[in-house]
């Protein structure tokens, strides 16, 4: 299991999957870097889990946590097919079953998460893209673009009870599920406000499963990037929720579009938002294509200076 209270940095494969097709080779290149955890991200085929399976009963990694489903389905560029909150019930009752697959396999391979997507508002809503290109424009803080941010807010709030009884339906058929493997399940913040759960979700969920499989997963770049925006206060946010975290996502932000950098070479203030989030928490690297694996090593000395032997009262 990975060592909890320690925060050590594990490395998720969104890294380095687009430069491999096979997974040995790229588990290996990450255990080069100096990393022993890995998270299992998306991309990862039937093919190439079955060779992930392998590789880790020699010992040589171990495994933090698998991002669902794992592996990858076949429909897995189709996301209206794999979605807890589908107005289709015979697509719901196929993401459980994804999902039990995915914890099947965490629990085989020593994971001790895995971690939720759970949805989209359908109906051609785009408040993310809307409200970029008008900050992109430089009308943050503008008239126009606070029409446009409270106009988005209600078409989004709009179908938010369906959504929620949907995905808690399907979430209470795992919860048990996955207690029984030893897999906590960890429902994530996403970047775009369209996606389901949004922050307000992420509590009513959380307190309408009230079961101790579920938890909060942070990602704190998704987070930093709805700053910007200025949908939420990151620190706040954090301070609301943070007590109820077993994850996060590392990775740093600059404006609206880079936000898979390294811990410490953006806007995300990690030396005040880490302390919000419990000791047991698990801290993944998600650098996607990110390629100055030197900048990665010095950002991973750095956390291990500031937080892995920081001593608590």
């Amino acid at each position: 299991m990975y060592p909890l209270a320690e925060r050590i940095l594990a490395m998720s494969t969104s890294w380095n999957i687009h430069r491999h097709h096979s997974s040995k080779a790229m588990l290996e290149e990450i255990a080069a870097l100096g990393f022993k955890w890995i998270e299992l991200g998306h991309g990862i085929n039937a093919y190439m889990a079955a060779e992930i399976s392998e590789f880790v009963k020699q010992g040589k990694v171990h495994i933090s946590s698998l991002y669902n489903f794992y592996p990858t389905p076949r429909e897995g560029t189709n996301l209206g097919l794999l979605q807890f909150t589908s107005h289709r019930e015979d697509r719901r009752r196929y993401a459980v079953r994804l999902t039990q697959q995915t914890i099947d396999y965490a629990a085989r391979l020593g994971a001790s998460c895995v971690i939720l997507l759970l949805g989209n508002v359908v109906g051609g809503l785009h408040s993310y893209r809307r409200l970029r290109q008008l900050a992109l424009q430089g009308k943050l803080y503008t008239k126009e673009f606070a029409r446009v941010k409270i106009r988005e807010v209600f078409r989004r709030e709009r179908p938010s009870s369906l959504l929620k009884e949907r995905a808690v339906d399907c979430l209470l058929q795992l919860g048990d599920y996955a207690s029984a493997r030893g897999i906590r399940l960890g429902i994530e913040n996403r970047k775009t406000y369209e996606a389901f759960p949004s922050e307000r979700e992420i509590l009513a969920l959380l307190e309408r499963l009230s079961h101790p499989t579920f938890g909060y997963w942070h990602n704190f770049g998704h987070s930093q990037i709805k700053e910007h925006l200025t949908l939420i206060n990151h620190k706040q946010w954090l301070g609301c929720v943070g007590s109820r975290a077993i994850g996060s996502h590392v990775h740093d932000v600059q404006g609206l579009d880079d936000d898979n950098l390294p811990p410490f070479s953006g806007t995300v203030d990690y030396q005040n938002l880490v302390p919000l989030l419990p000791k047991s928490c698990i801290f993944v690297l998600d650098l996607k294509g990110f390629g100055r694996s030197g900048t990665i090593l010095e950002s991973v000395e750095r956390w291990k200076r500031t937080f892995s032997s920081r001593r608590e009262s």
